[in-house]
């Protein structure tokens, strides 16, 4: 994000550890360590049922 762009409100930005690799609200990566996932269409639906815009485990955007 640039200087000008609003901070993601996401909490996992500030954790040294997140439990997932990427922020599901902006797609940002927040924990590199952990390595990224192939998902299904089930798993995504699941996710887009929670108001998850970007899946936390591939980085796909789930909302458009």
């Amino acid at each position: 994000m640039t200087p000008l762009e609003e901070r993601c409100l996401n909490s996992n930005h500030g954790h040294p550890n997140a439990p997932v690799r990427l922020c599901s609200m902006c797609g940002e990566v927040v924990n590199k360590n952990i390595s990224a996932e192939v998902c299904n269409e089930e798993k995504h639906a699941k996710k887009r049922r929670n108001r998850n815009e970007y899946c936390a485990d591939c980085g796909e955007r789930l909302i458009q």
